[in-house]
């Protein structure tokens, strides 16, 4: 049964990425009202954020798909940790679990999460950190190895969205918290001072440096990171 390929989930991702900022960029030029725009520009980070959830997702599953070598050993620990002393010892001296050197996707995703939904991460540390229990150390690297500015860059699109899709004071100061972070500042997307109140103003303001929208510089830095993956 053929694989699945990583590099094609990254196209897609990459493909709805740029989908995403040409339909921002043609319709913002043709409103005209600035609660419209507002509008249009925080859907558009929802928008990139979802796109972003389910990449991730897909990712895993292809790494996973490609070598399930090291998540078999994680299948064999997570057994382990629900059954008594006693039972760890039948298990070593008479049983074996036999996984697949292939696992297929669906299989994976069952494993994962039995109800089907898509793989998810409060933060990239936590994505980091499953990668290491969950693929090989050459992929659980491209992982590992992004660096602060990246991160920085990934918690505060996952902030931003947490706070446009709850809107309540412990996603407002998680969103300003992320945004004061220190490995931002190289792109435009770290805040001063003042906290940030009002998302849609925060994402349709110009980052100088770069001529673009601070919801463009997500979409930008969201491409660099795939193709880091």
């Amino acid at each position: 049964m053929r694989k699945m390929s990583p590099i094609d989930v990254k196209s897609d991702f990459k493909n709805s990425l740029t989908d995403l900022s040409n339909f921002y960029s043609t319709t913002n030029t043709a409103l005209t009202l600035d609660s419209q725009r507002s509008f249009l520009v925080e859907n558009s980070l929802l928008a990139a954020a979802v796109l972003w959830e389910g990449f991730v997702s897909d990712l895993l599953v292809a790494y996973i798909n490609r070598d399930s070598t090291r998540f078999a050993l994680h299948l064999e620990d997570a057994l382990k940790q629900g059954l008594s002393e006693k039972q760890k010892t039948i298990l070593t001296k008479y049983g074996k679990l036999n996984v697949p050197n292939h696992l297929k996707k669906e299989e994976i995703q069952d494993l994962v999460d039995g109800n089907g939904n898509n793989i998810t991460f409060s933060h990239f540390g936590a994505l980091v950190d499953q990668t290491r229990s969950w693929l090989v150390p050459i992929d659980a690297a491209r992982f590992n190895n992004r660096t602060a500015k990246e991160r920085a860059v990934m918690n505060a699109l996952i902030a931003v969205r947490n706070q446009l899709a709850h809107r309540s004071e412990r996603s407002h100061k998680a969103m300003n918290d992320a945004l004061a972070a220190g490995g931002l500042h190289p792109t435009g997307l770290k805040r001063g001072q003042k906290k940030i109140n009002h998302v849609g103003s925060y994402l349709k303001a110009i980052v100088p440096a770069r001529n673009i929208t601070r919801l463009e510089v997500f979409l930008t830095e969201l491409h660099g990171v795939a193709a880091a993956l």
